[in-house]
Order: C-alpha cells, then structure tokens, then sequence
C-alpha cells in the first residue's frame, strides 16, 4: 500500500483528500507544522509527498528545496498544491507536479497514479 504525507494546515482539505486517497487504497499521513514536515518525511518515508505551498503561514518552497536536495529523499516525489498559479517557480525548485486548487477529486487521482507509477521505476 502506497503511503502519501499530506502537508497543509487547511483541516477541510486535508480531510478531504484523506478520505479520497484512503477510500481509493492509499494510507496517509499528514502534517500541518511546517517546522514538523521534513521530520515526518524522514520518520515516514511515503512513496509521495503532496505539500501546499503554503502551510502555517509559511512559504515552503525552501522544504522543497531541502527535499530534492537531500540524496535519499530527493527520490520522493513531491507534488506542490497552491490557490496561486506558482506551476513554473514550483517546478523550476524540483516539485514532479503542480496541482491548482481548488482541483477535482478526479483530477488529484490522475496526478498521483503516474508519479508512484515513475517512482517505482515501472513507468
């Protein structure tokens, strides 16, 4: 079972996309303390990352710079959620997907499938 860490301090959306992404067979954790996420990363080691651009009042475009720089968890994909239309900065710092909310359910489902698909190597 593929595990995807939800990092957003929106509780609405975040319960959301949890029950989306359980009901559809996926495990989750999340993080809502941007001071917490590359902690949880490292203590978790999902198969995904889907971090908001903004969580708790702060940017986290340096989170994912950190993450694509580090050598074992470069690896994970990140896909970056925003309200803003950041797709180029986000991309451009190492983000593998760019989704602008608010997205459909069916069109979260779609982004994710082909990056655990890549990410295991069998794209």
């Amino acid at each position: 079972m593929d595990k995807l860490l939800i990092a957003d301090d929106d509780k609405a959306m975040v319960g959301l996309v949890s029950t989306l992404l359980e009901f559809e067979g996926y495990q989750t954790v999340t993080e809502a303390d941007p001071s917490k996420i590359l902690t949880t990363v490292h203590d978790e080691q999902p198969d995904l990352i889907i971090l908001d651009v903004h969580v708790g009042g702060q940017e986290t475009l340096d989170i994912l710079q950190e993450l694509k720089s580090d050598p074992v968890l470069g690896e994970i994909p990140v896909m970056m959620i925003s309200g803003m239309d950041l797709r180029d900065q986000c991309m451009a710092l190492g983000a593998d997907d760019f989704i602008l909310k608010p997205f459909r359910p069916q069109e979260l489902l779609d982004n994710i499938a082909p990056l655990l698909k890549n990410s295991r190597g069998t794209a």
